[in-house]
């Protein structure tokens, strides 16, 4: 009977089914820029504020529809057969996979991009205090040249005069006989 089986498998032709669909979909995301909003990098809640700022805060017909039914099915349950009752239930609700493959996709492009324009931003931000730092070291540099080059100044100033204070003692001790 298999060798029957497969031979009327060579005879029918495959019709791409949903699911092979969704497969497709998915290999065809390619990172792309593009547009998106983002006020603000707040670590805490970033990812809430990436969806709302890019319209993209309902997820009734979300990606994540998928995943709270997967979470909703018993864990020993094979894969194949959790992936079919997945897309039974998708299916009741009227969303059809494409529908929340195109949203993951969205999701993942959006996501991509404001994580390429943080990445650029904390960059630019980066060596632009970076650059600050190389200025104040070379000030900083500049400065303790100069300090070292006016203590060396007051050493040798201080020397000399002492020096010549010295000198006045002895003539004044000679003059003044004390000598």
């Amino acid at each position: 009977m298999g060798f029957l089986k497969s031979i009327g498998k060579a005879f029918v032709e495959e019709v791409p089914t949903e699911n092979n669909r969704v497969e497709e979909d998915f290999q065809s995301y390619e990172e792309e820029n593009v547009e998106v909003e983002l006020d603000s990098v707040n670590t805490d809640t970033l990812i809430d504020d990436i969806y709302a700022q890019n319209e993209l805060y309902d997820q009734s017909q979300s990606i994540f529809k998928v995943e709270e039914l997967i979470n909703s099915l018993p864990k020993e349950m094979v894969t194949e057969t959790k992936r079919a009752s997945v897309l039974s239930i998708l299916s009741s609700f009227g969303l059809a996979a494409t529908e929340v493959t195109d949203d993951g996709e969205k999701r993942m492009e959006v996501l991509d991009s404001v994580k390429e324009k943080i990445n650029t931003e904390s960059k630019d931000s980066i060596s632009k205090k970076e650059e600050h730092i190389e200025e104040f070291k070379k000030n900083i540099a500049n400065l303790e040249s100069e300090i070292a080059s006016e203590q060396n100044e007051v050493k040798i100033s201080n020397e000399a005069i002492s020096t010549e204070i010295g000198r006045i003692k002895e003539l004044v001790k000679f003059v003044g006989g004390t000598n």
